[in-house]
Protein backbone atom coordinates (compact mmCIF):
# COMPACT_ATOMS: atom_id res chain seq x y z
CA UNK A 1 0.00 0.00 0.00
CA UNK A 2 2.73 2.09 0.82
CA UNK A 3 4.24 2.35 -2.85
CA UNK A 4 0.40 3.11 -4.24
CA UNK A 5 0.50 6.54 -2.88
CA UNK A 6 3.41 8.43 -4.73
CA UNK A 7 2.19 6.65 -7.97
CA UNK A 8 -1.02 8.01 -7.27
CA UNK A 9 0.43 11.25 -5.96
CA UNK A 10 2.26 11.56 -9.36
CA UNK A 11 -0.74 10.61 -11.62
CA UNK A 12 -2.21 13.58 -9.94
CA UNK A 13 0.21 16.06 -10.34
CA UNK A 14 0.25 15.10 -13.88
CA UNK A 15 -3.52 15.52 -14.43
CA UNK A 16 -3.30 18.78 -12.61
CA UNK A 17 -0.64 20.00 -14.91
CA UNK A 18 -2.16 19.15 -18.02
CA UNK A 19 -5.06 20.57 -17.10
CA UNK A 20 -3.36 23.99 -16.00
CA UNK A 21 -1.31 24.34 -19.37
CA UNK A 22 -4.51 24.29 -21.94
CA UNK A 23 -5.48 28.23 -22.81
CA UNK A 24 -8.49 29.67 -22.61
CA UNK A 25 -10.41 29.26 -25.97
CA UNK A 26 -10.29 32.19 -28.41
CA UNK A 27 -13.52 33.39 -28.58
CA UNK A 28 -14.72 34.33 -32.39
CA UNK A 29 -16.51 37.15 -32.79
CA UNK A 30 -20.36 36.73 -33.81
CA UNK A 31 -20.64 36.13 -37.51
CA UNK A 32 -23.81 35.64 -40.05
CA UNK A 33 -25.76 32.50 -39.73
CA UNK A 34 -27.22 31.58 -43.15
CA UNK A 35 -30.64 29.63 -42.48
CA UNK A 36 -31.77 26.79 -44.82
CA UNK A 37 -35.04 27.49 -46.66
CA UNK A 38 -37.78 26.10 -45.02
CA UNK A 39 -38.26 22.05 -45.42
CA UNK A 40 -41.91 21.78 -44.15
CA UNK A 41 -45.07 21.63 -46.67
CA UNK A 42 -45.69 23.60 -49.57
CA UNK A 43 -48.13 25.98 -50.33
CA UNK A 44 -50.75 24.69 -52.72
CA UNK A 45 -50.10 26.15 -56.14
CA UNK A 46 -46.44 27.19 -55.33
CA UNK A 47 -45.11 26.03 -58.16
CA UNK A 48 -41.70 28.07 -58.07
CA UNK A 49 -41.01 26.63 -54.87
CA UNK A 50 -42.07 22.99 -55.69
CA UNK A 51 -39.80 22.81 -59.25
CA UNK A 52 -37.10 23.97 -56.63
CA UNK A 53 -37.37 21.51 -54.76
CA UNK A 54 -37.94 18.69 -57.94
CA UNK A 55 -34.75 20.26 -59.34
CA UNK A 56 -32.29 19.66 -56.03
CA UNK A 57 -34.07 16.23 -55.36
CA UNK A 58 -35.05 13.92 -58.41
CA UNK A 59 -36.30 11.35 -55.61
CA UNK A 60 -38.64 13.99 -53.69
CA UNK A 61 -41.55 12.93 -52.00
CA UNK A 62 -44.48 13.93 -53.82
CA UNK A 63 -48.54 13.93 -54.02
CA UNK A 64 -48.66 12.04 -57.37
CA UNK A 65 -46.19 9.89 -58.81
CA UNK A 66 -45.24 9.95 -62.69
CA UNK A 67 -47.14 7.04 -64.31
CA UNK A 68 -47.30 6.02 -67.95
CA UNK A 69 -50.34 6.86 -69.82
CA UNK A 70 -50.07 3.61 -71.95
CA UNK A 71 -47.48 1.53 -72.03
CA UNK A 72 -47.33 1.25 -75.90
CA UNK A 73 -44.61 0.20 -77.22
CA UNK A 74 -45.00 -2.78 -74.72
CA UNK A 75 -40.93 -2.86 -72.66
CA UNK A 76 -40.98 -6.41 -73.17
CA UNK A 77 -42.31 -7.90 -76.38
CA UNK A 78 -42.81 -11.78 -76.10
CA UNK A 79 -42.97 -12.48 -80.05
CA UNK A 80 -39.08 -10.94 -79.55
CA UNK A 81 -37.63 -12.21 -76.91
CA UNK A 82 -34.23 -14.25 -77.15
CA UNK A 83 -34.61 -18.09 -76.42
CA UNK A 84 -31.67 -17.60 -74.09
CA UNK A 85 -34.05 -15.15 -72.13
CA UNK A 86 -37.10 -17.39 -72.98
CA UNK A 87 -35.04 -20.10 -71.43
CA UNK A 88 -33.89 -18.58 -68.19
CA UNK A 89 -35.28 -19.37 -64.91
CA UNK A 90 -34.96 -16.00 -63.71
CA UNK A 91 -35.20 -12.73 -65.12
CA UNK A 92 -35.00 -9.14 -63.99
CA UNK A 93 -35.10 -5.79 -65.23
CA UNK A 94 -34.68 -2.62 -63.34
CA UNK A 95 -34.69 1.12 -65.02
CA UNK A 96 -35.17 4.69 -63.59
CA UNK A 97 -35.69 8.04 -65.80
CA UNK A 98 -36.32 11.30 -65.04
CA UNK A 99 -39.92 12.31 -66.62
CA UNK A 100 -40.03 16.06 -67.40
CA UNK A 101 -43.07 18.66 -66.69
CA UNK A 102 -44.20 17.73 -69.76
CA UNK A 103 -44.61 13.84 -69.49
CA UNK A 104 -42.11 12.55 -71.89
CA UNK A 105 -39.03 10.42 -70.37
CA UNK A 106 -35.75 12.71 -70.60
CA UNK A 107 -33.71 9.30 -72.19
CA UNK A 108 -30.52 11.20 -70.97
CA UNK A 109 -30.85 10.37 -67.42
CA UNK A 110 -32.44 6.60 -68.33
CA UNK A 111 -29.88 4.09 -66.40
CA UNK A 112 -30.52 0.45 -65.64
CA UNK A 113 -30.34 -0.42 -62.53
CA UNK A 114 -30.59 -4.46 -62.65
CA UNK A 115 -30.59 -6.49 -65.91
CA UNK A 116 -30.36 -10.35 -66.41
CA UNK A 117 -29.78 -10.00 -70.02
CA UNK A 118 -28.69 -7.05 -72.39
CA UNK A 119 -31.71 -7.60 -74.12
CA UNK A 120 -33.78 -6.90 -71.74
CA UNK A 121 -32.26 -3.33 -71.19
CA UNK A 122 -32.58 -2.74 -74.65
CA UNK A 123 -36.22 -3.25 -75.13
CA UNK A 124 -37.34 -1.50 -72.05
CA UNK A 125 -34.97 1.60 -73.40
CA UNK A 126 -36.49 1.70 -76.81
CA UNK A 127 -40.19 0.96 -75.54
CA UNK A 128 -39.93 4.00 -72.13
CA UNK A 129 -38.50 6.37 -75.03
CA UNK A 130 -41.93 6.27 -76.66
CA UNK A 131 -44.19 6.38 -73.66
CA UNK A 132 -46.33 9.67 -72.55
CA UNK A 133 -46.69 9.82 -68.88
CA UNK A 134 -49.03 11.90 -66.41
CA UNK A 135 -45.79 13.95 -64.42
CA UNK A 136 -45.74 14.49 -61.15
CA UNK A 137 -47.24 16.98 -59.14
CA UNK A 138 -46.22 18.42 -55.78
CA UNK A 139 -48.45 20.92 -54.12
CA UNK A 140 -50.49 20.92 -57.64
CA UNK A 141 -47.84 21.45 -59.78
CA UNK A 142 -46.40 19.58 -62.09
CA UNK A 143 -42.58 18.66 -61.51
CA UNK A 144 -40.24 16.50 -62.90
CA UNK A 145 -39.51 13.21 -61.08
CA UNK A 146 -37.46 10.01 -61.10
CA UNK A 147 -39.63 6.96 -62.45
CA UNK A 148 -38.74 3.68 -61.71
CA UNK A 149 -39.92 0.67 -63.20
CA UNK A 150 -39.18 -2.87 -62.75
CA UNK A 151 -40.43 -6.66 -64.00
CA UNK A 152 -39.54 -10.07 -63.11
CA UNK A 153 -39.66 -13.55 -64.02
CA UNK A 154 -39.09 -17.03 -62.57
CA UNK A 155 -37.70 -17.27 -59.44
CA UNK A 156 -34.79 -15.73 -57.72
CA UNK A 157 -31.52 -17.41 -57.12
CA UNK A 158 -30.94 -17.11 -53.39
CA UNK A 159 -28.96 -14.01 -52.55
CA UNK A 160 -30.07 -12.49 -56.14
CA UNK A 161 -33.05 -10.52 -54.74
CA UNK A 162 -31.37 -7.02 -53.46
Amino acid sequence: MPRLLPRALVSAALLVSACASNPEPELVPDQPVRVAPPVGAIKYGDCAEALRRAAEKPDLDVDRLPTPKAMVPAPIPVKSMPAAVRSAKYNEVRVTVLVDTLGRADMRTFAVVKATHPWLASSVKGAVAKWTFAPAELAGCKVPRTYKWGATAGTAPRGARG
